[in-house]
């Protein structure tokens, strides 16, 4: 009795041969390892995004230090009388 009338209700509403079952088929265990793999790399990507400027920043500084102490080792060499 109750098939009959889930039956009639979804020819009524035009669904007559439409399971409503899953339609789409469930991620195989590559596809749901894909996703994971792409979830990882794009919050990896973010983080690397967020502290761009700040490793932009810190090379700076770095490249700053090492001019200075190149003409100090200049300097100093010339004093001495080396190089």
């Amino acid at each position: 009795m109750l098939r009959r009338l889930r039956a009639w209700r979804r020819k009524r509403a035009g669904l007559a041969g439409v399971s409503l079952e899953r339609q789409t088929p469930r991620p195989t265990e590559g596809q749901r390892e894909a996703s994971r793999a792409l979830y990882q790399t794009e919050c990896a990507r973010a983080e690397v995004e967020q502290l761009g400027a700040e490793v932009t920043e810190r090379a700076a500084r770095l490249r700053e230090l090492t001019a200075r102490n190149h003409f100090a080792e200049s300097i100093r060499l010339s004093l001495e009388g080396g190089r």
